[in-house]
């Protein structure tokens, strides 16, 4: 059997840390602690690389310092968390930075920061039900923010349409190397059809949550596509951005009855820590004769009670 080894690199310690982040740490007598690089992504990138730092925290019993990023001073995190700065490493005697592809073993007692990769394999457990709530806590608004309002006596439905808008690193070389984060308005389509023939009886609510520049659009496309009566569609109809209500949007996708989203970091910690019952969302894709990626396979998450484990149904589709 192979040994997995830890590879520590040491830095000079020539940074400080302000005398208020890392006091109580050391009192807990917690003398090593992790934090994360930074990841140049978007919303639920960073939400990705904090709850992955998170998890060693409290797998390993390590404090964590918290490395601020866009929209995290809107978090309770930014309150409840211990800051990094740039002065935190005289702290330490040893700097580790987690390595790829081999099982990690964080010692607390060694005067070490960890620093978590972005490719670091770190698997988190979301049925901890401890963890998630502690997450929820967190990763919820520091101040009033305001909602989409949802209508009485209908099933809503969010719609997550990842497009790009104007975030520069989204390029078409991105979009084929990531198909399933840029899911076709064909797909959405198809499964709000889905979802009208699950509730049949009922009015929809269909709200497209998007970066798109233009999502009044969209709207336009969805209602011409589907025709049905007992379906209302809803978007911001003002132009849009990727940067354009990006909280509002996340803790507004919460609270739909059913979610369906692409491959996003942003819509998958929607159905983490929301209230969502359904989601649907695509699984795989394969490629036609011409080389065209198309969606393959699609999973339909159920669950009757948001404290209730998720039933998974996978769906060929193509």
């Amino acid at each position: 059997m192979k040994n997995n080894f830890f590879l520590f690199i040491l830095f000079p310690l020539t940074l400080h840390c302000s005398a208020n982040t890392l006091d109580d740490v050391h009192h807990d007598n917690h003398p090593s602690a992790i934090t994360w690089e930074p990841n140049g992504g978007r919303f639920g990138d960073n939400l990705l690389s904090y709850s992955r730092a998170k998890w060693l925290s409290y797998k390993f019993n390590i404090p964590l310092l918290y490395l601020p990023f866009k929209y995290s001073d809107c978090l309770m995190l930014h309150e409840q968390e211990t800051m990094y700065t740039d002065e935190c490493t005289q702290l330490f005697s040893t700097i580790a930075h987690l390595p790829t592809g081999s099982k990690l073993q964080l010692l607390p007692h060694n005067s070490t920061l960890y620093i978590n990769h972005w490719q670091t394999e770190n698997i988190i457990d979301w049925y901890d039900k401890p963890f998630v709530e502690e997450l929820k806590k967190n990763i919820a608004p520091r101040y009033t923010i305001e909602k989409i309002a949802i209508p009485d006596n209908c099933i809503s439905i969010a719609v997550h349409i990842r497009t790009g808008g104007s975030f520069s690193a989204d390029t078409e070389q991105e979009r084929e190397r990531c198909p399933l984060r840029f899911a076709p308005n064909e797909f959405f389509i198809d499964q709000i059809a889905r979802l009208a023939d699950m509730f049949k009886e009922q009015n929809l609510y269909v709200h497209i949550f998007t970066d798109h520049q233009n999502p009044a659009k969209l709207k336009k496309k969805f209602q011409k596509a589907l025709q049905n009566p007992r379906i209302t569609f809803g978007c911001r109809e003002n132009d849009n951005s990727h940067n354009s209500n990006v909280l509002e949007d996340f803790f507004s996708m919460m609270d739909f009855d059913c979610l369906i989203r692409p491959g996003s970091h942003f819509s998958r910690f929607v159905q983490r820590l929301g209230n969502n019952k359904v989601v649907i969302y695509p699984e795989s894709v394969r490629k036609t004769a011409s080389g065209k990626p198309i969606i393959n396979v699609i999973n339909i998450k159920t669950r009757a009670e948001v404290t209730d484990r998720w039933k998974t149904k996978k769906i060929t589709i193509a």
